[in-house]
Parts: structure tokens; C-alpha cells; sequence
């Protein structure tokens, strides 16, 4: 065992391997300090808080200016709430390096207030002087789009946003345009043409495993409807937004979309039953110190798994699907104002608009064709009686509802590795239907394209 193979286990994403070599190489003689950097990143995975900070100090003890060791620190100190500590190593990551845009943004994120007028000065300082990579040319474009938006200055902040998109998508071009393929032309249009096979005529099913899975479109209350089910007595495991389902099709049918020499016309979205089976255990697996369990209900948090929801059916029969919504105009818009690099079709207002509608009308097909599996949760109804809401999802969930699970953001142990990290330490508020309303106009020359775009 040496350290690049538990790297190699970490870019897999096979976290407990990853944590078994780890372990091993810290018991050995003289071993690279390195070792204490990847228990924090692996045990930040498996949501073991505590000893991921553990790890990170020891690293810290050693390399004490190492900016990737402090940013991750400061991470995972804002994902278990403890924001006052994330904000300290921000400020100490920019003492080191006034110039890290990862540390202005993680101060940003914390409190907008964080961010003076003397901030915006060396940003402003940052783009004139110092030569950045795509992915930090969009950072700083991104907060120079919210000193705009601060300001009133719609026009300037949207042409802001504009870049900070234009940045993000090309600093992972290549992934990026695989992962618009996938979506525009293979899940858009085989959704409802999946063929699930097996060669086993008596093929043993999950049937003691009840998964929920959140779906729907970000920032439209999903991490608020996690936080709220793992709030009661019941012990839940949510493995966030994990992809295990969309990572484990892609594994499957992948050689076969992305050949130079694929064939739309002749395509056949065909999944082995026991293959597919075979990944997502070994994948959740792979992302709790627990492994499997007997009688498990979990939680994902993977919102595209709304495409994937007839597969999931037929791999866990006992599923529960949790659709979370808002209004649909100010999904779009919030879309556009956030941070959301992972996502390949977030970065222009033409493919959000066409995930949505794709989304839209899957969804529609999944609700009609598996009425008792799916559950609508509004946004705007939730911040309305939450009381109501969360009793009928856990009526729905097969979960004892009790009047704790309503101040979940007083929980101690309550983390979140979403941008909702600050948003779920405070009560339910009401829905702002004013909110995104100056942005419309930006949709009025699309609203022809899609009859649900009502402006």
C-alpha cells in the first residue's frame, strides 16, 4: 500500500478503500505527512466530522500554511455550522494570500456582509493584475456580479454573471460536453424507453432496504426536506447528493454513447439488472463506514435522479421519491445567481431552460405512470404550515412524525454540504414570491419556446 494508490481509491470515489490505506500508511515508520491531509478528505466523505478535522489540524501542525488544508478545514467547519471558525481560517488564508478567491467565496457564502467595499477593491485589483485560471476567473466573476446585484445594477451584474458562467463551463469543457450529450440526447429521450434485463430468473431484490430519494431541480428546498427527515428519533443516513445511481448507468452504458462512432438511431438503452445492482451497493457502500445494513432507510439527495427513477424502482421496490418545487420562474433564476460548477447545464439561461423542460415533462410521465411513489412537496406550501406539510411527508416516508423535527435547525449535529448550509440553521421563513421578479424580463424572449414559461 502507498500513498497514490489511496489517492487513485479517492478520485474513484471509493472512500472506505481509500480510509483502509490511509489508516495502514499512518501506522508505518516515518510515513508521509500527506497521510493526515487524505484521513481529513476521506473521513469528510464518510461525514465523519470530527476526525476530518482532526486529520486536517494534524496536517496543519506540520505544513501550517498549506492554503488546501486550510480551505478544506474552513469547508468543513461551515458544513457542521460552525461558522464563526470558517470564517477566522478564511481571513487567515488571505492573510497568507490576499489574492485566493476560494477564501473570498467561502467569506461570501458565510455573510454576504462579510464583503466591503475594500474587498471589492482588491477583486477589482485581482482582475486587472494577477493571471487566473478559468475556474477562478468565474469565482471572481461571480462576487463581482453580487457587489452588481448589491448596487441595483441589474444590467452590469447579469453581464458579470454571464462571464462567471462562460468561465466555469470552460474551465471542464470536455466533461461538461459529455454530460450535455448525456442529458440532452440519451436521458431527455430514453427515459421512458429503458429496457431492465437479467439473467436471473429469481433475482434477489433490496426489498429490505426503503430508500428515499429527493429529486427535482436545486435550490428549490431539497437540503430543507433532508435536514427535516433526519431530525427525528428515527436514525437516517443521507448520503447527499451522491450520484451513485446516474455515476453507476453511465459506467454501464458509457463505452457505448461516447464511441466515435455512436448511432443515435440504433441505440438501445438496455441496463443488466445485476450489474447496476452490483455498482450502487458497492458505491453506497463505498460512502459509509457502515456499509449496508439490514432494514436501512437512507436518503439520496441526488436531484437528476428524476430520469432514473423506473430503474431505481426495479433495484429498490420500496423506494419513496420526495419531488421537491417552487415557482418555476424563480428556479431559473436562482439557478443563474448560484454556484453550481458540477452542473454542466446551469451555466446559460437556453440549457437551463431546456433541462427544465425536459425535467418537466419526465416527471409529469413518472407521476402518472408511479402515482404511490412519488410525493409533491412545494416550497411555497412548506415555509406556509410547515406542521402539515412534514406530517403528511412522514406519512408518506413510513416515518413517525414528532414536533421536534421542526426545530431541526437547532440541531447540534445538523450539517449540510450544499450552498443551503447557512439557510438550514435558521427557522422556515416565508416564501418570497417577490424575490426573483426583476429578473423576468430575461425569460420574455424564451416564453414562446415553452408553454409553461408564464410570464
Amino acid at each position: 500500500m502507498n500513498l497514490n494508490e489511496g489517492k487513485t481509491l479517492i478520485k474513484q470515489k471509493k472512500f472506505s478503500k481509500a480510509l483502509e490505506v490511509f489508516l495502514n500508511l499512518e501506522q508505518q515508520k516515518n510515513f508521509d505527512s500527506n497521510v493526515f491531509f487524505y484521513l481529513g478528505l476521506a473521513y469528510y466523505e464518510l461525514n465523519n466530522f470530527n476526525k476530518s478535522i482532526n486529520y486536517y489540524e494534524k496536517f496543519l501542525n506540520k505544513e501550517p500554511h498549506s492554503i488546501s488544508a486550510l480551505l478544506n478545514l474552513a469547508i468543513v467547519k461551515q458544513t457542521i455550522g460552525d461558522l464563526n471558525s470558517a470564517k477566522k481560517i478564511y481571513q487567515k488564508i488571505i492573510q497568507i494570500n490576499k489574492y485566493n478567491l476560494r477564501a473570498h467565496y467561502g467569506l461570501y457564502l458565510l455573510d454576504e456582509k462579510n464583503f466591503t467595499d475594500k474587498i471589492y477593491d482588491t477583486l477589482l485589483d485581482i482582475e486587472k493584475k494577477q493571471k487566473l485560471t478559468s475556474y477562478d476567473k468565474g469565482i471572481l466573476n461571480f462576487l463581482l456580479s453580487k457587489r452588481e446585484k448589491k448596487s441595483g445594477n441589474l444590467k452590469s451584474e447579469i453581464n458579470y454573471l454571464d462571464k462567471f458562467h462562460l468561465n466555469i463551463f470552460d474551465s471542464n469543457k470536455q466533461y461538461n460536453k459529455s454530460s450535455q450529450f448525456y442529458y440532452n440526447e440519451i436521458a431527455s429521450n430514453f427515459f421512458d424507453k429503458v429496457k431492465i434485463v437479467h439473467n436471473k430468473k429469481n433475482f434477489l431484490k433490496n426489498e429490505d432496504i426503503k430508500p428515499i430519494f429527493i429529486v427535482g431541480l436545486p435550490r428549490s428546498g431539497s437540503t430543507l426536506i433532508e435536514s427535516i427527515l433526519t431530525s427525528g428519533s428515527q436514525e437516517i443516513f443521507s448520503f447527499g447528493e451522491s450520484h451513485v445511481v446516474n455515476v453507476s448507468i453511465l459506467e454501464e452504458i458509457g463505452p457505448i454513447i461516447y464511441k466515435n462512432d455512436f448511432s443515435i438511431n440504433k441505440f438501445n438503452f438496455e441496463l443488466n439488472l445485476e450489474n447496476i445492482n452490483e455498482k450502487v451497493i458497492s458505491k453506497y457502500s463505498q460512502l459509509s463506514q457502515n456499509g449496508k445494513k439490514k432494514n436501512q432507510i437512507f436518503i439520496d439527495k441526488s436531484l437528476e435522479n428524476f430520469f432514473n427513477i423506473e430503474t431505481i424502482i426495479h433495484l429498490f421496490p420500496k423506494a419513496k421519491f420526495l419531488h421537491t418545487f417552487r415557482n418555476t420562474l424563480d428556479s431559473i433564476i436562482s439557478i443563474y445567481q448560484s454556484m453550481l460548477p458540477e452542473l454542466s447545464w446551469a451555466h446559460n439561461i437556453d440549457d437551463i431552460l431546456e433541462y427544465i423542460n425536459n425535467y418537466i415533462k419526465i416527471i409529469h410521465y413518472f407521476k402518472i405512470k408511479y402515482p404511490n411513489f412519488i410525493f409533491d412537496i412545494n416550497l411555497e406550501n412548506l415555509t406556509k404550515d410547515s406542521e402539515k406539510l412534514t406530517k403528511k411527508i412522514y406519512e408518506f416516508c413510513d416515518l413517525t412524525w414528532e414536533a421536534k423535527i421542526l426545530n431541526f435547525y437547532k440541531r447540534k449535529d445538523l450539517f449540510s454540504k450544499t450552498l443551503s448550509f447557512n439557510q438550514i440553521r435558521s427557522k422556515v421563513v416565508k416564501y418570497n414570491i417577490n424575490k426573483y421578479k426583476p429578473y423576468y424580463n430575461l425569460l420574455e424572449k424564451h416564453k414562446s419556446n415553452y408553454e409553461w414559461l408564464n410570464i
